[in-house]
């Protein structure tokens, strides 16, 4: 904690010192990463306190979360507790954390939204050895195509969304063999290698309207892998495991984090909230926060945003735990590449409209909804209505499509919304493109009409003349 406190008094001489952060350009990016440092301070110091209060048995628990089948939808703070469950987010942080280091990926604001993701993921469904072989195989296909592996780093880190393959065939006990570990690498491995052309291909299906799009491929992947695996006999079990014991924890740990990121995007921001509501209208499509409008603002944004996410599973009746945290600090992430709170609302308001005459339960819409913000551009581009529909659209087809890839897709929203965006853009298209062939036929009917008016009263005017 001493090495947090001196790094936040540093910051603090160097803002005195230079002014806003986003004025800088030589030493910027460390700066950032400074910065970074510090909020996992924060974290750490606030996970330290809860599990010395619970007295856990941490690596029992996280041997448990190592060697559990990690399906749809299984949360680990059941499996592991609440000690070994951080120990599992925080190494896979730090391992995202060193390795973008050590290349030196621009911090950029997808490379935000990865952290954040992959982060709150490692709550359910990752840990820090089904995410391994992705990297490898990512390794292998940079090498194969005469890439900077640090170029396709982001992509890799998101592809660990498909983690549940790997421990569910290592780990199956319907399925044994003294092979599966070496199984689970190969499959890891080809994942990887694979993904990233596959990840290009698949963008242009929803023209960059679902954020996720990781979550697209990762379900059309998904599908296909799956569909082999039942081919030969390969059982999937589905899970339900969800925790409802650490939810004012969570709510304490999260509060703090998001605080933090609005002090310290207000210190780089000149100590000013100036130009936020520039970003606000921003409509989130392919839209780097970072690049646009600067760390402070960005910051400011996502901190803001995790207040407003962690409320609308409070305003359900649902009690935080690891799946509803994972979507949470996903929304909090991307607040940093595309979302806002004007281009979610319609999306949150739409999930929640879907329920009224269906069985949704709570649990299920406020998942639904958190992650189906991955729709946001929808509400940006084309208004708050079709961010309504989009919503209603996505809470009934997110839950039929999961049955598709078995639940061995973490990101089975950005699935859902990857198919939503598809079928949805060309219908209003279409409308906008019909509307409009009406509107220049009206237009083009009030100018013809307007033009034979004044022609009358020219001809008029001109006998008005010839009889004086």
């Amino acid at each position: 904690m001493i090495f947090y406190v001196k790094n936040i008094k540093l910051l603090i001489k160097k803002i005195k010192r230079g002014g806003s952060l986003d004025n800088f350009r030589g030493d910027r990016s460390k700066k950032v990463w400074l910065l970074t440092e510090i909020v996992v301070g924060v974290l750490f110091a606030l996970f330290a306190y809860f599990v010395l209060k619970g007295k856990e048995n941490i690596l029992e628990g996280f041997i448990r979360i190592l060697t559990s089948p990690t399906v749809l939808i299984t949360d680990f703070l059941v499996i592991g507790g609440m000690g070994a469950t951080f120990l599992n987010a925080f190494l896979i942080f730090a391992f995202n954390y060193t390795l973008m280091r050590m290349l030196g990926t621009p911090l950029n604001g997808l490379a935000i939204a990865s952290f954040f993701t992959v982060f709150g993921f490692s709550f359910f469904g990752k840990n820090i050895l089904n995410i391994l072989p992705f990297y490898v195989g990512g390794i292998l296909y940079s090498k194969y195509e005469h890439i900077d592996f640090k170029d396709i780093l982001v992509t890799i880190s998101f592809t660990s969304a498909l983690a549940p393959f790997i421990s569910e065939v290592a780990f199956n006990i319907h399925v044994f063999s003294e092979y599966a570990y070496i199984h689970a690498i190969v499959l890891g491995i080809v994942i990887g290698f694979i993904v990233t052309p596959l990840a290009k291909k698949m963008a242009g299906f929803h023209e960059g309207f679902n954020l996720y799009n990781l979550g697209f491929t990762g379900g059309i992947l998904g599908a296909v892998i799956a569909s082999v695996l039942k081919l030969y006999q390969f059982v999937v079990v589905p899970q339900r495991i969800i925790s409802i014991e650490h939810d004012v924890e969570l709510k304490i740990i999260s509060s703090s984090v998001f605080l933090a990121l609005i002090l310290i995007g207000y210190y780089i921001n000149n100590k000013s909230f100036s130009g936020y509501k520039v970003l606000l209208k921003d409509s989130g499509l392919k839209s780097d926060f970072v690049s646009k409008y600067g760390y402070g603002l960005t910051f400011i944004n996502m901190g803001t945003m995790g207040f407003v996410a962690m409320m609308y599973p409070v305003l359900l009746g649902q009690t935080l735990n690891g799946p509803l945290l994972a979507g949470i600090l996903t929304i909090v992430g991307f607040s940093a590449y595309g979302k806002t709170i004007f281009n979610i609302t319609p999306i949150l308001i739409g999930v929640f409209l879907g329920r009224f005459g269906s069985t949704t339960d709570g649990f299920t819409l406020a998942l639904s909804g958190l992650f189906g913000t991955s729709l946001a551009p929808v509400a940006g581009v084309y208004g708050f209505g079709w961010g309504i529909v989009a919503g209603m659209l996505h809470i009934a087809v997110v839950q039929s499509i999961g049955v598709v890839h078995g639940g061995l897709n973490l990101y089975n929203n950005g699935f859902s919304a990857g198919i939503v965006a598809g079928f949805l853009l060309p219908i209003i298209n279409t409308t906008k493109e019909s509307v409009n062939k009406r509107r220049t036929k009206y237009l083009q009917r009030q100018k013809a009409l307007h033009d034979l008016i004044r022609k009358a009263e020219d001809n008029l005017q001109d006998k008005f003349i010839d009889k004086k």
